[in-house]
């Protein structure tokens, strides 16, 4: 039964991205942001699938196991990051998308910073990110499905990219975005029946909180003030750089669209970190010696719910699914956009770059296969990398959409000092401990702020079009 509900899935995953790849993804602009036409439950469902992946279930659910409410501070960065966007950041992608047939985060950065040179150094730092991403995610899924039929976790992993390579290749944004919608239900259907089984074998929320230990239920339970701030500004920061946010802005089919469709994502991640949150605290009453809390998520779905078990881990293989094909579609569209068609094939027609578009989709995916397999540190490599995109991009995408200063040099500057911070950083030699990319960060405004003083203020072409994006 467990095979056949799996294989049933996959299959009808693979034919609906064909078939809607086939029908709607005849040009670049379809491909990459869905013809600017997405709707709001789509665009919802989208986000839901593309943000919630391995982390923020298995995770997730192992952080809550370890150290209780306290991981809830990585969430209030995130949702405050996400609030910059509603309030601050949206209106302005979304417009400028609309005027310039942007696509990308390097779309607006080049034009904005008037730098082919920034374009290319953001392109580069953002595809790698990415890539890695999605190899953790493919590693991710591999483990489902081994924990589901006991085959080898490197077959695993190599029948999920495939899955993935090849529904992604058929039709780009639309593949992505019509199979999110079901990935991201499934999402919520097998964490909410997790969550209530959990609970329930647990004792009720009441016997939950009176068993952990109390540290669990306080939100400096195991970190100190300092720390607390530091997660917060470490989501924060990198959120301000995550290219498949700026995608699904760009995809709305109106400003309305995307404005409703991001306050209800924002009010669903708060309540399915609960979930979750709720799903680690009742396995650390049920299961309070697991030796190692990341297989919590998969072994209380097999041993509270049975054949319900495969169901749930199907909906956890269709979340992590969904963060895979956007990641991948992602580092696709910048390392052809940035590197391919600027730099090899400027007068490159838009079939050529479709046709260059979905082959990248198989080359960079067979890549990031033979990574996940032979690079099991994969996860450091994720971290470091979307560290790297905080510390060198955040400061000069907030300050570009409203700072009539600040020209390439700064720009340039502040990517470069970013990226010393971040270094330094890493390498344990930033001041008070600072983590990297708050480090970096620091840098990057700093020279951002000066160097942009010491230019002139920017063309009064950028001037006229920031206060364009500033008009209701």
């Amino acid at each position: 039964a467990a095979i056949i509900m799996t294989l049933v899935y996959i299959i009808f995953i693979m034919v609906l991205g064909y078939i809607v790849g086939k029908r709607e993804a005849k040009d670049v602009e379809n491909f990459y942001v869905g013809g600017r036409r997405i709707g709001t439950l789509i665009l919802f469902f989208t986000l839901i699938a593309t943000i919630i992946g391995a982390a923020s279930t298995v995770g997730y659910t192992a952080w809550f196991w370890i150290r209780g409410f306290s991981q809830l501070w990585f969430t209030i960065g995130a949702i405050i990051g996400y609030l910059i966007y509603v309030i601050y950041m949206n209106p302005r992608i979304w417009k400028f998308g609309k005027k310039t047939g942007a696509f990308t985060i390097t779309d607006f950065l080049e034009y904005r910073y008037q730098s082919r040179l920034i374009r290319y150094i953001a392109g580069l730092l953002i595809a790698f990110a990415y890539a890695a991403i999605t190899a953790f995610q493919f590693m991710a899924m591999g483990k489902v499905l081994h924990t589901i039929f006991g085959i080898p976790y490197e077959w695993g992993v190599v029948i999920s990219a495939i899955i993935v390579i090849v529904y992604t290749s058929f039709g780009g944004f639309w593949s992505v975005a019509m199979t999110d919608l079901i990935q991201g239900i499934l999402t919520f259907i097998g964490v909410i029946v997790l969550f209530c089984v959990a609970v329930a074998t647990a004792g009720g929320f009441g016997n939950i909180l009176a068993s952990v230990p109390p540290k669990h239920l306080s939100l400096f339970g195991y970190v100190t003030p300092v720390q607390a701030l530091a997660w917060i500004l470490v989501f924060l920061l990198g959120i301000m750089s995550w290219p498949d946010l700026w995608q699904r802005v760009y995809s709305g089919k109106d400003l309305r669209t995307v404005n409703r469709s991001w306050i209800a994502y924002v009010i669903s991640i708060l309540a399915f970190t609960l979930f979750v949150g709720f799903i680690g605290l009742a396995g650390r009453v049920l299961y309070p010696n697991i030796k190692d809390p990341e297989t919590l998520f998969p072994t209380m779905a097999m041993d509270l719910l049975g054949l319900g078990g495969v169901f749930v881990l199907l909906c956890l293989y269709a979340i992590i699914m969904g963060t895979a094909d956007s990641c991948l579609l992602v580092s696709v569209m910048h390392f052809v956009r940035d590197i391919y068609q600027y730099l090899f094939r400027p007068k490159a027609s838009d079939k050529e770059i479709l046709k260059a578009s979905r082959i990248g989709v198989i080359v960079v995916g067979v890549l990031v296969l033979v990574l996940a397999l032979v690079a099991p540190s994969i996860f450091d490599l994720w971290v470091m990398s979307a560290d790297i995109t905080g510390a060198t991009l955040a400061f000069i995408i907030l300050f570009g959409w409203r700072w009539k200063r600040g020209d390439k040099y700064a720009g340039l500057a502040s990517i470069l000092l970013g990226f010393i911070g971040w270094a330094l950083g890493y390498l344990g030699y930033s001041p008070w401990g600072l983590d990297p990319i708050i480090f970096g960060g620091i840098l990057s405004l700093i020279a951002l702020i000066v160097v942009g003083y010491l230019r002139p203020p920017v063309p009064k072409e950028i001037q006229s079009l920031i206060d364009e994006l500033w008009r209701k």
